[in-house]
C-alpha cells in the first residue's frame, strides 16, 4: 500500500530555475517594478506627496494608520501562507518564516511615530481601515483559497522592491518637512528593510515557488494587479484628506 502521507513538500524540490536563470529572471522582474513606478508617479494622485516640502498633515497622518492597519491584517494571510508554502518547499518555508519574523511586529514603529504626530493609541484603533486596505486583504485570502500562496509572496516582493528603492528618498523629505525625531519607526522600518536585504530575503522564497513558464508569468500579472490595488488606496486617500481640504470653503 503506498504511503498516504500528501502536502509535505518531500517531492522533487529542485529549483525549476538554475541560479543563474534566477538572477536573470529577478534582473527582468525588477525591470517591470521599474516601469510600474514611473507609471506610478504618472498616474496616482499626489504619488510623490511625501516627498514634497509642504506635507499635508492629514495625508501624513491616515498613510501612518493605513500602513500599521495593512501590516497588521496582512500578516493573519501571509501567516496562513507560510502553511501552504510548507507544503511543497520547506525551504522557501524556511525563507519565508524568518522574514515574516522580521516584520511581524512592524506595525507598532508606525503606530509611534502617530503618537508623536498627536494620534493615540485608542484613536488609531477606532479608525477602520479603507475599502482599499479591506479588498487587498480580501485578494489575499482569494488567492491562498484558489490559486496558491505564490501571489502573497509576489506583494512582499513588490512592496520590499519598491521601499528599498524609494523610501529613503521620502525619509529625507520627511526629515525637513515633519523632524526627523517624529519619524523614527519609519526609519528604523526602512533599516530593516534594507540592512537585512528583504527584497533578496523575498525573492530566495520566490525561486522556490517558481515551478513553470506558467508561474513566473502569474508572479508578473500579481505584481501588476497588487499595484492596481494599491493605487486603489493611495486616490482614497487623496480623496480623503487632500481633496477633501480643497472642497472646504476658505
Amino acid at each position: 500500500m503506498p504511503n498516504r502521507v500528501t502536502n509535505v513538500g518531500y517531492g522533487d524540490r529542485t529549483p525549476f530555475l538554475s541560479s543563474t536563470a534566477s538572477a536573470k529572471l529577478r534582473a527582468e522582474i525588477d525591470e517591470q517594478l521599474d516601469q510600474q513606478v514611473l507609471e506610478w508617479y504618472a498616474n496616482v494622485p499626489e504619488a510623490a506627496h511625501l516627498e514634497g516640502k509642504n506635507v499635508d498633515s492629514a495625508y501624513y497622518k491616515r498613510n501612518l494608520i493605513e500602513t500599521a492597519w495593512r501590516i497588521r491584517m496582512l500578516r493573519v494571510s501571509e501567516a496562513k501562507a507560510l502553511v501552504e508554502i510548507a507544503k511543497t518547499s520547506p525551504e522557501a518555508a524556511q525563507v519565508w518564516a524568518n522574514y515574516e519574523q522580521e516584520e511581524m511586529l512592524h506595525d507598532e514603529l508606525f503606530i509611534d511615530d502617530l503618537a508623536k504626530a498627536g494620534v493615540s493609541r485608542e484613536e488609531f484603533l477606532a479608525t477602520e481601515p479603507y475599502l482599499s486596505t479591506k479588498l487587498l486583504t480580501g485578494y489575499f485570502s482569494y488567492l491562498l483559497d484558489h490559486e496558491g500562496p505564490l501571489g502573497v509572496v509576489a506583494y512582499s516582493y513588490l512592496v520590499e522592491y519598491v521601499n528599498v528603492k524609494l523610501e529613503p528618498k521620502k525619509l529625507e523629505a520627511l526629515k525637513q518637512s515633519v523632524g526627523e525625531a517624529n519619524i523614527g519607526g519609519q526609519i528604523n522600518h526602512s533599516h530593516t528593510d534594507i540592512n537585512d536585504d528583504h527584497p533578496g530575503e523575498v525573492w530566495a522564497a520566490v525561486r522556490h515557488l517558481l515551478r513553470s513558464q506558467d508561474d513566473i508569468d502569474a508572479f508578473k500579472r500579481y505584481l501588476r494587479e497588487h499595484q492596481q490595488i494599491l493605487a486603489q488606496y493611495f486616490e482614497e486617500l487623496y480623496l480623503d484628506t487632500i481633496a477633501r481640504a480643497e472642497k472646504q470653503p476658505a
